[in-house]
């Protein structure tokens, strides 16, 4: 089935920034320091820091995103989890349609945030960043597991698919790119008029990349870091496009 990727169908996306931190940081005996570090967050990066949650077993801050007809949606932009500090920043939304929200700049709001990280916490080395970004290409009323399938060179494969989720390696320069491709429903769009049947299945094609660095000794030196941003931002989305349409 041809179907064109474009910078036009992406419907949702989605940056995350992950650091891994070793030793990891522990909730309950360094809760207060990671409190004050939330807190500096929201003071130093309101548009993208705004209330902090805090629990015995969680703790994460929150950012109210106004959008566009004074809709409103809450979303975490800052967890830590298992592995270490999350940040996730929206870039595109799908709230009723397509909608982007104004966040400039995220790569300065991540360093900024990074370097405090690395102060306060200065007796854990940072062993690994990564930037995953999370989008999700409209394919209308055609279904995404068709587009899909159509790269398998077998009828029988084809005919017989039920489900696909494809995960890509593809290192390069030094870096980790991990591609996770698959198929989802996005909506369904139902008749406001009694009697009158539905518009139809919405589909979507959801592509993850994640772009992180090789595993290192000891501390990973801020230049890397900035290399692993600045590839990033060059990769998705231009780059990332061309490698889904075959364009190579």
């Amino acid at each position: 089935m041809n179907y064109e990727f474009d910078t036009e169908y992406i419907s949702q996306h989605v940056v995350k920034y992950g650091v891994h931190l070793q030793p990891g940081i522990g909730l309950a005996n360094e809760k207060t320091k990671l409190q004050d570090y939330c807190n500096w967050l929201i003071d130093q990066a309101p548009e993208a820091f705004e209330t902090l949650l805090s629990g015995p077993n969680q703790l994460r801050v929150q950012k109210n995103f106004i959008l566009a007809n004074n809709r409103r949606v809450d979303m975490p932009t800052f967890v830590l989890t298992a592995r270490g500090p999350l940040f996730t920043f929206p870039e595109r939304l799908y709230i009723d349609q397509p909608q982007d929200v104004d966040l400039p700049d995220k790569d300065r709001i991540f360093r900024k945030a990074l370097d405090e990280l690395r102060s306060r916490f200065s007796d854990k080395a940072v062993r690994r960043v990564g930037v995953i970004h999370e989008l999700v290409f409209d394919t209308g009323q055609f279904s995404s597991l068709e587009i899909i399938a159509s790269n398998l060179k077998s009828d029988l494969w084809r005919e017989r698919l039920g489900s696909i989720n494809i995960h890509l390696e593809t290192p390069r320069e030094g870096k980790n790119i991990n591609l996770d491709i698959r198929p989802t429903h996005v909506m369904h769009r139902r008749a406001n008029v009694a009697n009158m049947a539905d518009e139809g299945a919405m589909f979507g094609i959801i592509v993850n990349v994640d772009i992180n660095n090789r595993r290192v000794e000891g501390d990973l030196p801020k230049s890397q870091v900035n290399d692993i941003l600045t590839f990033a931002a060059d990769y998705v989305p231009e780059e990332l496009i061309k490698f889904l349409n075959n364009e190579y």
